[in-house]
């Protein structure tokens, strides 16, 4: 997993401006200070993001690959496809892609970690297991596509981490202590094109995994 010394004077752009991206920008902010930074936004959001990061180069139009294939890393936002075509366009053009999920990991591969994906139930299912890891006097931290993303706490001190990951981001999740997929069924087609991919994206939080926890009806 890529670290933000990886990107330190490399050029970086922030593509979304989502919950995730402002995490990494503040993220970035307080890792990499003196680094150049580009951020791809909504013309809804071009005035907020100037406005809390003035020196922040901010374009309010989706990147096209010409323009993906001139920085060497690119943070992403989950809810933005990783199938789609300008990005596999600037891919072989030498530009890398990552997320603060993959940062988070890249920075904190000595966490011990319990990932939970699914179809369904995985927001309860995390919070129970936060919750019964915290009754146990664990110093527990539920993060990722419930409550805080994960580089709003990269620097907290849990020593257990309970996180949710959505089929956007089990690819570029592990070590995990335990993975535990919920359930499976079609959707997010329009993110992952198939329900074959959609499955096979889902279950990538397997390889990720020391000890896997699956429904055996599935």
């Amino acid at each position: 997993m890529p670290r933000f010394a990886d990107l330190a004077a490399r050029r970086v752009a922030v593509w979304g401006y989502g919950r995730e991206g402002r995490a990494a920008l503040r993220a970035l902010a307080r890792r990499l200070p003196r680094q150049p930074l580009t951020l791809w936004c909504s013309a809804d959001e071009a005035a907020a993001a100037r406005t809390a990061h003035p020196a922040l180069a901010v374009l309010d139009v989706a990147p096209d690959a010409a323009a993906l294939a001139q920085f060497d890393w690119v943070i992403k936002s989950p809810g933005i496809s990783a199938y789609r075509p300008e990005i596999a366009i600037a891919q072989a053009q030498g530009t890398r892609f990552t997320s603060g999920t993959a940062l988070w990991f890249g920075e904190r591969a000595e966490a011990r970690v319990v990932g939970v994906t699914g179809t369904k139930g995985k927001s309860t299912t995390s919070a129970l297991l936060a919750h019964l890891a915290r009754a146990l006097g664990w110093r527990t931290a539920l993060a990722g596509n419930i409550g805080l993303p994960l580089l709003a706490l990269l620097d907290d001190a849990a020593a257990l981490w309970v996180l949710e990951l959505s089929s956007f981001q089990t690819g570029e999740a592990g070590p995990l202590e335990l993975g535990v997929i919920t359930n499976l069924h079609e959707e997010h087609l329009d993110w992952h094109g198939t329900p074959q991919r959609y499955r096979a994206d889902k279950l990538r939080l397997a390889d990720a995994a020391r000890t896997l926890l699956v429904d055996a009806a599935q």
